[in-house]
């Protein structure tokens, strides 16, 4: 099995919730809103949309949302968040290089570095040809990752931190000849521990822009952060605003 197929289990949404709290999910819901122009009622994809945490606070705002993960665990915590916030979403699991719709969407977002999953560059790239065809003409994409350059510039190879009685220590690791970092998590609670690891392909701006046309995608903005900063190397995140013609 691939590292995605066994990931995105409980260990993983534990140690995620150590890092993202409910201020950051707002910024990143009104930044979406905002740098897409989203209206009510518009059709939106959330690809990869993992536990909703996204897609159910969107929903509630009234865009009719559709959500797409392959992790089944995620799914069923997003399917969870959708009954407690009393709103509805359409949960779908799948494989984002092969999506069931086609020209239904006005907007796709794939947020929080959910992109460059897999070994070949081919098949990172498919995902955007999938993303297009499913866009409707006008349709916009919004395309959330680190900041490759931001990282590299900072990268720590090994880091501890507490989390009420665990540890948490992170392991990281760039391949310059794959462009991959690869994070091991490790959650330590007294005598016990365990580990999960992620292997991901960062790609540059002008990268994602040539992969993003080739699938026939206009890359429209740059941002580096969801309140429209402008990117630069100081920006953590890598925000791409590409439209379909």
């Amino acid at each position: 099995m691939t590292w995605w197929e066994i990931y995105f289990e409980e260990l993983y949404l534990r140690i995620f919730q150590t890092m993202v709290n409910p201020d950051r999910t707002a910024e990143e819901v009104a930044g979406v809103v905002s740098l897409l122009d989203l209206k009510s009622g518009a059709r939106v994809l959330d690809l990869c949309c993992g536990q909703g945490r996204h897609a159910v606070p969107l929903a509630r705002a009234g865009v009719q949302m559709t959500g797409l993960d392959y992790s089944p665990y995620l799914l069923s915590q997003a399917q969870q968040a959708e009954q407690r916030a009393r709103t509805r979403v359409d949960w779908v699991r799948g494989d984002m290089r092969f999506l069931p719709w086609h020209e239904e969407f006005d907007a796709c977002l794939n947020l929080f570095t959910a992109f460059g999953y897999f070994e070949e560059d081919a098949q990172n790239e498919q995902v955007l040809h999938e993303v297009c065809r499913v866009l409707r003409p006008g349709g916009r994409f919004l395309l959330d990752v680190s900041n490759r350059d931001y990282y590299l510039l900072r990268l720590w190879p090994k880091a501890w931190r507490r989390h009420g009685r665990a540890t948490i220590l992170e392991e990281t690791d760039f391949d310059p000849l794959t462009g991959r970092f690869t994070m091991t998590f490790t959650w330590v609670e007294g005598a016990n521990w365990q580990s999960v690891m992620h292997s991901v392909r960062h790609y540059t701006a002008p990268e994602l822009a040539n992969m993003m046309r080739r699938a026939g995608l206009l890359p429209v903005s740059f941002y580096g952060e969801f309140d429209g900063s402008e990117f630069d190397l100081t920006s953590k995140r890598l925000i791409v605003v590409a439209q379909k013609p």
